[in-house]
């Protein structure tokens, strides 16, 4: 598409003006005029990490500090810098990958754009670009005093975040129970002055239409560019290879925008992990004139079909479905959830690659990029292509009501373009979800029928059904139909948060949902983490204790809908232990144990009934700053124990137990792709009371049987396979309360501590040959 690509990523400078300094604002071309302190600025960057490198602001993310960051709410931004441009200056256009969020654009002195939406790409044509030195300015303007300039127009959020109903900003920026309100911004992704081609390809899409043994029918869309009247001789070509297949089709353009199929024989398939392998195309487009090549695209592309089976209702009696199909083959989803990999968007892509490794290394096969994040950079979909993540992409929209004005519906059409276009290739990519929880926002705010939401009924569709069209949509997750809305009935994916109390209670025991795409616990820091973030004087105790509050995340200490979370903290100890903590390391060590088993029973509860349940999405593997959460790897990357526990109960095979009735039921649950001859032994207490053996069979759970499950007991599961692998897995029988002594020392006794930390015997992935 570019003749010329230039990086305008050095030299950059910024300022920040008070809002009530009206003249510098308007003002916003004459750099030298506005009263305010000079900084070096980087780019892409978050302008509050400017300052903290300045020495202007103390780290944000220590004590209290976040809360300096509200003094900045009302400032203008104002980012300046100077580039050099040789050669023409015909078709140029600058292009920032990513601004947040409201932004005016200066070349030279000169406004040539306005921005909206930090989610998507912004390009300007360079209007007054000359050859040799440019100046280039981008003025940034406070979104919570521009988002009091719009009616909310009967939409409405949950405390701090209504600004998020106005722009698109991403709704966790304003404060959330996960994250702190960072109102900040910048150029946040890279900046490039860029020279298209006259003649050039827009964008080339392959998809799957039919898929059948031995062959498979893609389709290529494409939309090209001609700059002459168009004459002909025109050209599209694709090509594509994986090891020995190949594939190639030419087609002469009559249009500039079209389509065609054709047949690749024996395709290698794109599988989810643990499935298969992830094969991928290296695939090339090419635009030719009179067989000389005028444009180029290069991509990589995994044949793959995807579908989800599922019904709008669900109950004890007649279960919904809600499964995922890969190439025709049934898919249980293992998986967490994917929040922002910092507070601070700019330093997502260095900590994502790491997230993703410890997502992979616990066994997940699948990753549900939450929707009050961002869309996450091109990187990270390249690396689960690369390695068989099934991705769940919910669209940035989460926990609220939004307005269905025209503006907003125009706002998101643009965005949904953006976004689909990028992404549309991905092999990973196996679902397009509207949004989180707005649908169930509708009855939190006393709204009746979430069908009335044109947003993900009429708007998103519309795009995906003429941009996409290879994968499915979800309205909502959960989604909540009409007819569900009004009987109030359950639906068969939820997200299962309920009491939070005893995890083996009524709410966890007795739910109908077929498939849990929220579920999670919460577990405290270990020692080390929490003195990287709370002050010396505040670390003990946890009661009335502003820090704790703070980083739980609240941005104020009384009517904030978020300082519950130290008290549950604490209350979840004192269910399971029977006892209030009496130091701060005992009190990360029990309540890393309570999370522990408590995502350790949600996995195994959801894993030995496959079948009935159809997969589970956890929450969530890691923290975007530090703080006391759900997460099981907190901001530094340290582990806490459920991390351990969850990579021993997602082994492709294992061997699990769960209640039913007044019985222990011992179940062998594999994901591998042949049947698995085991042996296994049980012991209660230290004491053997069961040897056997039986068949894991393939893709299936099975009951080995069934023992006495009165009382409080402590089950101890090893098993060993017909070729040498072994196992180990515990089950926690009785209800509360059970001794911490205790406890720990069934752990230690049955090795189970070492053995859960030195990682299972089985990798996930491992036999990912081609099915």
């Amino acid at each position: 598409m570019y003749l010329k690509e230039q990086k305008i990523e050095t030299g950059w400078r910024l300022k920040t003006v008070p809002f009530n300094d009206a003249k510098a604002v308007r003002n916003g071309t004459e750099w030298n005029a506005l009263p305010a302190p000079c900084v070096p600025a980087r780019v892409p960057g978050d302008w509050p990490l400017d300052l903290v490198r300045a020495g202007l602001l103390p780290d944000p993310y220590f004590g209290d500090n976040f809360l300096r960051l509200t003094e900045y709410e009302s400032h203008h931004v104002f980012y300046y810098t100077t580039f050099s441009w040789a050669g023409s200056i015909e078709d140029v256009f600058l292009r920032f990958d990513g601004i947040d969020t409201i932004a005016d654009i200066y070349l030279n002195g000169k406004k040539i754009g306005h921005a909206e939406n930090m989610f998507i790409e912004h390009e300007f044509f360079a209007d007054g670009l000359r050859e040799g030195e440019n100046e280039l300015i981008v003025q940034l303007l406070p979104v919570c005093v521009e988002a009091k300039k719009y009616d909310l127009a009967g939409a409405v959020a949950f405390k701090y975040n209504d600004p998020s109903l106005v722009f698109r900003k991403a709704a966790h920026s304003f404060g959330w129970d996960i994250c702190p309100r960072i109102v900040g911004g910048g150029l946040w992704k890279g900046v490039s002055a860029v020279q298209k081609r006259k003649n050039r390809i827009n964008s080339v899409f392959l998809s799957v239409a039919e898929l059948s043994d031995g062959a498979a029918k893609l389709r290529l869309s494409y939309d090209t560019e001609i700059g002459d009247d168009f004459p002909s001789g025109y050209s599209i070509k694709i090509e594509g290879k994986c090891d020995e297949s190949v594939f190639f089709e030419e087609k002469e353009l009559k249009s500039l925008r079209g389509e065609c199929g054709f047949i690749v024989a024996n395709p290698k398939l794109w599988w989810v992990r643990g499935y298969g392998k992830p094969n991928l195309y290296d695939v090339r487009a090419t635009l030719t004139h009179n067989g000389e090549i005028a444009d180029e695209y290069a991509f990589r592309y995994g044949i793959r079909t995807a579908e989800l089976i599922r019904d709008e209702i669900t109950t004890k009696e007649k279960p919904g479905s809600f499964l995922f199909r890969i190439n025709n083959k049934d898919i249980y989803i293992m998986g967490t959830n994917w929040v922002p990999c910092d507070a601070f968007h700019s330093r997502d892509r260095e900590r994502m690659p790491v997230i993703l490794d410890l997502a992979l290394d616990c066994g997940c096969n699948a990753l549900r990029v939450w929707g009050g994040g961002v869309y996450e950079s091109d990187d990270f979909y390249d690396l689960c292509d690369e390695k068989g993540v099934f991705v769940w992409q919910d669209f940035m929209m989460a926990c609220a009501v939004y307005p269905q004005t025209d503006r907003m519906k125009d706002q998101l059409r643009e965005e949904a373009i953006s976004v689909v276009r990028r992404l549309r290739n991905h092999p990973s990519l196996c679902v397009w979800a509207g949004d989180n929880e707005c649908d169930l926002a509708y009855s939190w705010f006393g709204r009746k029928n979430p069908e009335e939401n044109l947003l993900t009924r009429k708007v998103l569709p519309e795009v995906l059904e003429k941009e996409d069209g290879s994968r499915p949509y979800l309205p909502s997750s959960p989604h909540i139909s009409g007819e569900a809305a009004k009987k109030g009935m359950k639906t068969p994916e939820q997200h299962l948060w309920g009491p939070r109390k005893y995890f083996k209670g009524k709410f966890y025991r007795n739910h109908t949902a077929t498939f849990a795409s929220e579920m999670g616990y919460h577990g405290c820091n270990s020692v080390g983490s929490i003195e990287k973030f709370i002050p010396k004087e505040y670390l003990w105790p946890y009661k009335n204790n502003k820090m704790w509050l703070y980083h739980a995340s609240s941005p104020e200490l009384k009517n904030s809908p978020y300082t519950y979370r130290i008290g549950l903290m604490a209350r979840q100890i004192r269910c399971f232990f029977g006892e209030t903590p009496r130091s701060l390391n005992s009190f990360s060590a029990m309540s890393q144990i309570v999370q522990a088993e408590a995502v350790k029973y949600f996995v195994e509860s959801f894993r030995c009934r496959k079948g009935r349940r159809t997969g589970l999405i956890w929450w969530n593997i890691m923290d975007c700053w530090p703080q006391f959460s759900d997460a099981v790897v907190d901001y530094y990357f340290d582990k806490k124990s459920a991390y351990y526990y969850i990579r021993n109960s997602q082994q492709p095979l294992c061997l699990m137990m769960d209640k039913t009735g007044s019985r222990a039921e011992l179940f062998a649950v594999s994901d591998l792709n042949e049947n698995t001859e085991t042996r296994y032994t049980v012991s209660v207490n230290g004491k053997i009371i069961a040897r056997g053996k039986g068949t894991a069979i393939a893709g299936q759970s099975v009951s080995f049987g069934s023992f006495n499950g009165r009382g409080r007991k402590f089950f101890v599961i090893h098993w060993e396979t017909a070729d040498g692998k072994t196992g180990r897995n515990h089950f926690l029988c009785g209800r509360p309360i059970f001794s911490y002594r205790w406890y720990k020392k069934q752990m230690e006794d049955s090795g189970l501590l070492d053995y859960i930390k030195d990682g299972a015997n089985y990798k996930q992935g491992s036999n990912d040959d081609e099915i």
